[in-house]
């Protein structure tokens, strides 16, 4: 049965990271209009006066979108759903918006015909046999070290932090993640050392203000107490997820590993950078190597 996603956002600041991530799980298609609410613009125009019904939809604060979106599946229904959660923070938070899904009983022009992409050619491989390691599922990697994440929440310390990290000495990023175990940002090895060793030598820090920027984030730092005050926006793999996805976030955002993530954002495991070249290093592999010599 086909689904009519319904997406209120009230944070337009939103709605370019929400569309890239509906395109990104392959949402379809998706149909946006510019709403606003009843009680809003009774408010609105309860101030504006005579004449404000003329002026209604020239207002900023009273400017909505709401997005349509007919799906199918109700797995990718259930990924649109988380990945709208994950980008508008939540819609239990204030000012977020709302989410509807609705049942629709006929659809047509759902499908289109679309074109069959051109093949990229591949530059020759060092060894030919590592080109199909680019497809590899993460899932392969992840279970030869088999690392379990660390994993913390916003208001935990950073001491407490750090003590987490060394139960897992070879997890150089933690996971952090909400109450529902969503995951909403990472905190690296190096950024950790940096927050600590700020509060012990704060001397090696002052050497490096030159200007009133560096002077404004010194004066940042010397506030940060918890994961949330000095953690990163979150980066992840999805399981069915490749090799080359893997390896490509952790170049783009130099990271030396991920959380593994469900559809729902769950933290369900670690890879790292160590496991991709295992994976190249592979016994078998180099034997196959050999033997198509």
């Amino acid at each position: 049965m086909t689904n009519l996603l319904i997406i209120i956002l009230d944070d337009l600041t939103r709605l370019s990271d929400l569309l890239e991530a509906l395109r990104g799980i392959g949402v379809p298609g998706v149909t946006i209009l510019e709403s606003a609410g009843a009680y809003r613009v009774e408010s609105w125009l309860s101030r504006a006066g005579f004449g404000g019904l003329d002026r209604l939809f020239e207002s900023h604060e009273l400017r909505r979108r709401t997005l349509l979106a007919a799906i199918e599946s109700d797995d990718l229904l259930a990924q649109a759903m988380a990945e709208a959660e994950r980008v508008v923070g939540g819609f239990d938070r204030p000012d977020s918006g709302l989410l509807l899904v609705l049942p629709v009983s006929q659809v047509k022009g759902l499908h289109k015909v679309q074109p069959k992409p051109s093949q990229e050619a591949l530059p020759p491989a060092v060894y030919p046999n590592w080109v199909a390691l680019r497809d590899k599922s993460v899932e392969e990697a992840v279970v030869i070290l088999n690392l379990e994440p660390t994993i913390v929440h916003p208001d935990t310390p950073l001491d407490e932090t750090a003590r987490l990290m060394l139960i897992h000495p070879n997890v150089h990023v933690v996971c952090v993640v909400a109450d529902d175990g969503r995951l909403v940002g990472l905190l690296g090895l190096r950024a950790l050392a940096d927050d600590i060793f700020f509060h012990i030598m704060p001397e090696e820090f002052l050497r490096e203000i030159h200007d009133l920027e560096e002077a404004m984030e010194f004066a940042e730092r010397s506030r940060m107490r918890t994961a949330a005050d000095a953690m990163r926006d979150p980066v992840w793999v999805k399981q069915g997820e490749t090799v080359k996805d893997a390896f490509e976030r952790m170049h783009e955002h130099r990271l030396s590993g991920l959380p593994v993530v469900d559809e729902k954002y769950h933290v369900v495991g670690y890879i790292n950078l160590l496991e991709l070249i295992a994976l190249c290093c592979d016994p078998e592999e180099e034997n196959s190597e050999r033997d198509a010599l």
